[in-house]
């Protein structure tokens, strides 16, 4: 997975992509530890794309993987939010 996200997303070596990964372990277990639900493939994919935009600016990032990653996030926001509304809206509350 590391491999494919650093190579397939933004131009990283081993390093700089395990190096990407180090804070966002930091970030996940500091949100885990405040009781925050987050995405760690989020957190992830975030630091290697922002790592790569960094080391190698813009051209660096692949803009079409990053539009249909980011398309997908949203979709699958939208999606969550319809289905536990509709669900709260045709389940009975007792």
């Amino acid at each position: 997975m590391i491999k494919s996200l650093a190579q397939d997303y933004s131009s990283l070596g081993p390093r700089r992509s395990i190096a990407a990964l180090v804070p966002s372990f930091l970030i996940a277990q500091v949100a885990v530890l405040l009781g925050v639900p987050v995405s760690f493939n989020e957190i992830v994919v975030s630091a290697i794309i922002g790592s790569g935009a960094a080391v190698g600016g813009g051209e660096a990032v692949d803009a079409r993987k990053l539009g249909v990653t980011v398309a997908a996030w949203a979709g699958s926001f939208v999606l969550a939010f319809v289905l536990g509304y509709g669900a709260v809206v045709v389940l009975p509350l007792p």
